[in-house]
C-alpha cells in the first residue's frame, strides 16, 4: 500500500511539473558544430552532459538518467568526502566497509564488503584495483576542492565504458588547470579527529597550464573500532594547446594512507593496520580533424602497493602441518573438526584424507586425543600480508559528426591487470581484456531522437560478451523531453574471486621449544578461487522524464525502472570459509527523482528522493542479507540552499534511509539512518584576496548504527571548523 501511495506521489508531481512546463516559451537550436559547450536557452540553461554517450548533449537530449554535481554545489553542501556527497544523488545508497575501513557506495542496493557495481572515473581513469576491484573512496586521489563537476549514470552503461559499467558510471571531472590560476589554501578541524589540509598551485609555464595541489585528511572513524585512518597525496594535472589544432594534458597522482582495520587475525598482537601507496601517470592527446571530426588517445599506468605487517605470537604448532593443510583443501569440515580437538573419521571420503589426518595425528596425536607430543607448542612470526597490483590502460576514440542529425563514436581499448602477492594468490596473477565499442546518435525529427549503442569486450580469464543500449527521446519543448531506455551490462569476476590462493605464512617463524617439530609455516587454513566464474548480467529497462522551465527556474527529473540481475555471484572474505554463491538473481524495481527549485532570489531547494523493492532468489536469508546489506527501501535528502548580503551563506539538509535492511519485516535489527546537516560560510575580500570561514555540523538524527552493531560515532554532533584563502 505504501509503495502505491509512493508512486501516485510521483505520478502527481510529474502531472503538476507538466501542467506548469505548458507555460514556458523558448527558442532552441541544437547544433553538432565545433567541440564547444553547447548553446544555452535563451531564458533559461539546460545543463549539458558529457558522460552518458561520449557527446556533449544537453540533459534533455541525453538517453539515459544523469544527476550532475558542480563545483558549486559541492562547496555549498559542505560534504567532507566524496562519498558523503553521493548521498544526493538519487538512489545512491551509502553505508560503512569494515573489511577496507572505506565506505560502501551502491546504487540501489548490494554487499557491503568491497562493493564492485559501479564503475568509478577520475577524468576517464578507472578508480578500480586491479586485484580485488574496489573502490577504497577515503583514499580517493582528487581533492574535491579541484572538482569541476560530478556526472553519475544511473544505469548500467556498457555500451560507453565497459564491462563493469554495470549499474551505473560516476564520472569525476576536475578544473581545467587554466582556471585554477593563483594559489589557494585551506584547513579543517572537527571533533572526530578530522585534521585535513588543502594546498594548491596553478598558473602558466610557457604554452602549458598547470595546477599542482596536495591534499591531507585524517578522521577517527567510529568509536567502538580501531578504524582511524589517514590519507595523502600530490596530484599534478597540465594542459598544453597544440600547434597542430590538438591538445595535450598530463596528470600524476602519488598517494599515500594508514588505516586502521577492524577485526584481528586470530593470535595477532600488534595493531592492524594497512599502509597503502599508489601511483598513476596518465596522459590524453585531442585532434580535432575538423569541426566535424574529433580523434583523442588516452593512457594511464596505476601502481597500488598494500602493505600489511601482522605480527602473531602463540600459534598452536599442530595447525601449522603442512598434511592439515593439505586435508583442509580436500575436506574442510574434516581439517576443521581435528584442529577443534575431535575425531574426524566419519568426515574422511577417501583414502587420499585418511592417509593425511592419520600423518596428523602421529605427528601431533596429543593434539587429536591420542597421547604423545602435544601439538599444542607455541610459535610466533610475522605475515606479511603484501599486495602489489598493476595497471597499463590504453584506449582510442574517433567522434564524426557525419551531418547535423547524425553523430557515430567508436573506439577501442586495451587493458592488462596484474596482482603479485604471496599471501592472496600465491605469486602472481594477471588478466588481459580488450574491448570494441560504438554508438550512433540519430536526430530522426525535431522532437525525437534515438541512440544505440554497442560494446564487445574479450577478456582471458572470462568468456566474451556483448553488452547494448536502446534509447528514444521524445521532446515536448526544448527544455522538456521523455526518454525511454534499455540497456544490459555485466559485470567481470575480479581476479581474486576468480584466482584467489588465500593462505598466511610465517616469516622468521620461532617455536618457543623443542617438544614439537615445526612441520610447516604456512596455517592450515587455505583457500582457493573457483576458477571458473563467468559474468554476472543485468539488464534494465527505463522510462523517465527531464524537464527545466523559467517557473522559479524549476529542474526535475523522474525515473521509473526495472533491473533484473542474473548469474550473480557472492564471495565471502573469511580464510576460514571462502566460499563462492553462484547462479543468484536480484531484481530491483521502483521510481528515483530529483527536483530542484528556486522560490527567490539565491535561494534553492533540492530534493532527491528513491523508493525502492528488492527481490532476490536466495535460498536462505542470510545469502540474502549479506549480498543486499547495504539496501533501504526509501531514501530522501531535502536541502535548502541560500546566499545571503555581507558573503554570508547557508545550507541546511536533511537526509533518511527509511530503514536499512527492511527486506525482511521479521528482522528486528533494521538501522534507520537519518541526520541533520547544516553549514554556515562567510567569505570576504582582504586587500584583494578572498577569505571563507566554515562551519559544518552533523547531527544524528537516529540511535541506530551504520549498518553494523558496532558502527556508532562517539559523539551523536560531529563538527568542523574551516579556513579558506585564494590568494
Amino acid at each position: 500500500m505504501g509503495m502505491k501511495m509512493k508512486v501516485s506521489s510521483c505520478a502527481y508531481l510529474l502531472s503538476l511539473i507538466l501542467m506548469i512546463s505548458c507555460h514556458a516559451q523558448a527558442e532552441f537550436s541544437m547544433g553538432f558544430g565545433e567541440f564547444e559547450d553547447l548553446p544555452e536557452f535563451d531564458e533559461f540553461s539546460v545543463p549539458v552532459v558529457l558522460t552518458a554517450t561520449r557527446i556533449q548533449q544537453h540533459q534533455a537530449d541525453v538517453p539515459a538518467s544523469v544527476t550532475i554535481l558542480d563545483s558549486e554545489l559541492i562547496k555549498q553542501l559542505g560534504a567532507k568526502s566524496l562519498s558523503e556527497l553521493l548521498r544526493y544523488v538519487p538512489g545512491i545508497m551509502v553505508g560503512p566497509d569494515n573489511n577496507n575501513n572505506s565506505d560502501a557506495v551502491h546504487y540501489h542496493g548490494g554487499p557491503a564488503a568491497l562493493p564492485k557495481n559501479l564503475q568509478v572515473l577520475i577524468n576517464g581513469r578507472s578508480m578500480y584495483r586491479s586485484g580485488v576491484a574496489a573502490v577504497s573512496w577515503f583514499e580517493m586521489p582528487v581533492a574535491l576542492e579541484d572538482i569541476r563537476r560530478i556526472e553519475v549514470v544511473r544505469g548500467p552503461n556498457a555500451s560507453s565504458y565497459g564491462a563493469n559499467a554495470y549499474q551505473a558510471v560516476i564520472n569525476i571531472l576536475t578544473k581545467h588547470p587554466a582556471d585554477t590560476y593563483g594559489t589557494s589554501v585551506s584547513y579543517s578541524q572537527g571533533n572526530n579527529g578530522e585534521d585535513d589540509i588543502y594546498l594548491r598551485q596553478g598558473g602558466k609555464i610557457g604554452e602549458t597550464n598547470y595546477r599542482v595541489s596536495f591534499t591531507q585528511k585524517k578522521d577517527d572513524g567510529f568509536d567502538e573500532q580501531d578504524d582511524s585512518r589517514m590519507a595523502k597525496f600530490i596530484d599534478f594535472e597540465s594542459h598544453r594547446q597544440l600547434d597542430s589544432g590538438g591538445e595535450l594534458e598530463a596528470s600524476v597522482v602519488a598517494l599515500q594512507s594508514t588505516k586502521g582495520i577492524t577485526g584481528q587475525v586470530d593470535y595477532q598482537t600488534n595493531e592492524n593496520e594497512i599502509d597503502e601507496d599508489r601511483l598513476e601517470l596518465g596522459v590524453r592527446w585531442t585532434l580535432d580533424i575538423s569541426n566535424k571530426h574529433q580523434l583523442f588517445v588516452k593512457s594511464y599506468v596505476t601502481q597500488y602497493n598494500q602493505s600489511q605487517a601482522i605480527e602473531v605470537s602463540r600459534v598452536p604448532v599442530a595447525l601449522l602441518n603442512d598434511s592439515l593443510r593439505e586435508l583442509f583443501l580436500l575436506n574442510p569440515d574434516a581439517a576443521n573438526t581435528m584442529a577443534a580437538g575431535g575425531d574426524p573419521t566419519s568426515l574422511l571420503t577417501s583414502q587420499e584424507e585418511f592417509n593425511l589426518a592419520t600423518s596428523v595425528q602421529q605427528a601431533y596425536s596429543g593434539a587429536f586425543g591420542g597421547s604423545g607430543s602435544t601439538g599444542q607448542a607455541p610459535v610466533s612470526g610475522t605475515i606479511n600480508a603484501d599486495m602489489d597490483e598493476y595497471r597499463f590502460d590504453v584506449e582510442v576514440q574517433d567522434t564524426f559528426i557525419y551531418s547535423p542529425n547524425l553523430t557515430l563514436v567508436s573506439g577501442a581499448s586495451f587493458r592488462r591487470d596484474v596482482v603479485k602477492s604471496e599471501t592472496y594468490f600465491s605469486g602472481e596473477a594477471n588478466n588481459n581484456t580488450s574491448r570494441l565499442f560504438g554508438s550512433v546518435t540519430w536526430q530522426a525529427t525535431d522532437n525525437m531522437s534515438a541512440h544505440l549503442g554497442l560494446m564487445f569486450e574479450k577478456e582471458n580469464n572470462a568468456d566474451s560478451v556483448y553488452a547494448p543500449r536502446v534509447a528514444v527521446n521524445y521532446k515536448i519543448t526544448p527544455s522538456q523531453s521523455f526518454r525511454a531506455v534499455y540497456s544490459e551490462s555485466v559485470r567481470s569476476p575480479d581476479l581474486f574471486e576468480q584466482q584467489a590462493y588465500w593462505s598466511y605464512t610465517l616469516d622468521d617463524a620461532q617455536i618457543d621449544t623443542t617438544l614439537d617439530n615445526l612441520s610447516g609455516t604456512t596455517f592450515y587454513q587455505t583457500q582457493q578461487g573457483p576458477d571458473n566464474l563467468d559474468h554476472q548480467f543485468i539488464e534494465s529497462y527505463e522510462l523517465g522524464y527531464y524537464g527545466r522551465v523559467p517557473f522559479m527556474d524549476l529542474e526535475t527529473d523522474v525515473r521509473i525502472f526495472h533491473e533484473h540481475q542474473a548469474d550473480v555471484f557472492y564471495q565471502s572474505l573469511r580464510l576460514s570459509a571462502l566460499t563462492t554463491e553462484e547462479d543468484l538473481s536480484v531484481r530491483f524495481e521502483g521510481v528515483e527523482w530529483m527536483l530542484n527549485i528556486s522560490p527567490w532570489r539565491n535561494g534553492q531547494f533540492r530534493w532527491n528522493a528513491a523508493v525502492l523493492n528488492a527481490f532476490s532468489n536466495a535460498e536462505d536469508t542470510d545469502t540474502e542479507k549479506v549480498i543486499l546489506k547495504i539496501y533501504a527501501r526509501n531514501t530522501t535528502t531535502f536541502s535548502w540552499l541560500q546566499s545571503w548580503p555581507f558573503g554570508f551563506s547557508t545550507t541546511f539538509s536533511y537526509l533518511k534511509a527509511d530503514r536499512y535492511d527492511q527486506l525482511h519485516e521479521d528482522n528486528e535489527a533494521h538501522y534507520l539512518f537519518e541526520r541533520f546537516d547544516s553549514r554556515i560560510a562567510k567569505i570576504s575580500n582582504i586587500s584583494g584576496y578572498e577569505l571563507e570561514l566554515s562551519a559544518n555540523i552533523q547531527r544524528d538524527l537516529s540511535c541506530d548504527p551504520h549498518i553494523s552493531a558496532i558502527n556508532k560515532y562517539e559523539d551523536k554532533t560531529r563538527f568542523q571548523i574551516g579556513v579558506r584563502m585564494n590568494f
